[in-house]
């Protein structure tokens, strides 16, 4: 997430969101809060998870959202909320229109299963039986409910990936670019995708690998729209969710799956009784994402206090070591690269050579190396920014 932060930082000081009391993961949330939810659409999302909503609240949304206008991704919640709660009244304009919102997306879910089904049951077939992920893995659970589904995403092991890359191509799929972590499979002469085979999940911090025997252990094999599929666990889907909320939120990409990952999270949630936590905890650990965790946790509770358990909201997790990387970046930001930029041209053989250029090392360097080396010892950190924060 550092990528990031040095890019916008600068923004986020100007905008008055990072202050004396505030991280930079506050200061981000702020940013990211107001940048992407309008007020009626945050309206919505507090109204959907309110436990017992009102009528008047629902009339008095109905006044400022226009199905018409409104993206149809963000209708799709409303058309959700207007399932969950019979007992509410919408006008005819509305309901009728988001009746056919929910058919539309219906159909258009079973085109792209239809096309995991028909892969998915090709590579059992060649002995290999696929995990379902994230939005793919949400419609299996929850069939009845339509979702914005650009495509499926899957998991094969390692030495898996090449036989199904192979299996899928043999079928008449294509794809433009092997990653190193997955490829993207679309019909031919189609830029529309139909799935995305993993080897393992990008989280960007090249640990992505060590959640693989867990995830692998705690998941069951089910029945999955037709073929044998790995099911992960509450726990590892959540992680997941909560991971990729917090790449989106930072790559400021699939806005309409960020609204959607709020679902997702109170039903993996309530869904499961004796939900653990330390399952959560462990792969955050593990993969090194307790940053991103604790920015996706932090961000979904400003949106609403009725997702996560009490003890989740209250005492966030990982929040010593955000702080810690929160302070790491503002000092990496502040204190180095200025150095760092003035360093890098300086070479030790031409300081030799021209007394100048001697005076310049001599200013320089060692004070880099020295600012370098304390990157080691966080309490140090927090004590050099204490001034920074001055400024903001």
């Amino acid at each position: 997430m550092d990528v990031l932060w040095k890019k916008e930082i600068d923004d986020i000081k100007n905008s008055g969101y990072l202050n004396k009391q505030n991280s930079i993961t506050d200061a981000l949330i702020e940013n990211f809060f107001h940048e992407i939810l309008k007020p009626e659409e945050l309206e919505l999302l507090r109204l959907v998870f309110e436990p017992n909503p009102t009528q008047e609240a629902l009339d008095d949304l109905l006044t400022k959202w226009d199905i018409e206008v409104k993206a149809a991704h963000k209708s799709l919640l409303l058309a959700y909320f207007m399932n969950m709660h019979p007992e509410l009244k919408f006008r005819e304009y509305e309901g009728p229109r988001l009746k056919g919102l929910l058919t539309f997306f219906k159909f258009n879910n079973l085109k792209i299963i239809s096309h995991y089904s028909k892969i998915a049951k090709a590579l059992n077939n060649g002995g290999i039986i696929p995990v379902i992920l994230k939005g793919g893995a949400m419609k299996y659970l929850r069939p009845n409910l339509p979702r914005v589904m650009g495509d499926i995403d899957a998991l094969v092991k390692f030495e898996e990936f090449d036989k199904s890359i192979q299996i899928i191509c043999s079928m008449g799929y294509t794809y433009n670019t092997i990653y190193q972590h997955s490829v993207d499979f679309h019909i031919e002469e189609s830029e529309y995708g139909i799935l995305d085979l993993h080897r393992f999940i990008h989280m960007d911090t090249g640990y992505e690998k060590k959640l693989l025997n867990g995830l692998y252990k705690r998941a069951i094999i089910q029945k999955v729209f037709q073929a044998d599929t790995y099911v992960p666990s509450n726990e590892d889907m959540l992680f997941i969710s909560l991971v990729n909320l917090a790449r989106n939120l930072r790559d400021k990409t699939s806005q309409a799956g960020l609204l959607y990952t709020l679902f997702d999270c109170k039903y993996l949630l309530d869904s499961k009784k004796d939900f653990d936590w330390e399952i959560v905890k462990q792969n955050a650990k593990l993969t090194k994402t307790e940053v991103q965790m604790n920015f996706a946790i932090k961000f979904i509770n400003k949106i609403s206090t009725n997702i996560f358990p009490k003890e989740i909201r209250e005492n966030t997790l990982f929040e010593k070591e955000t702080n810690d990387y929160s302070n790491m970046v503002m000092y990496n930001r502040f204190y180095l690269e200025t150095l760092r930029k003035k360093c890098k041209p300086i070479k030790i053989l031409d300081a030799i050579n021209s007394m100048h250029i001697l005076k310049d090392y001599l200013k320089y360097k060692p004070k880099y190396a020295l600012l370098k080396s304390l990157r080691k010892h966080p309490r140090l950190i927090e004590w050099f920014i204490k001034d920074l924060r001055k400024d903001f």
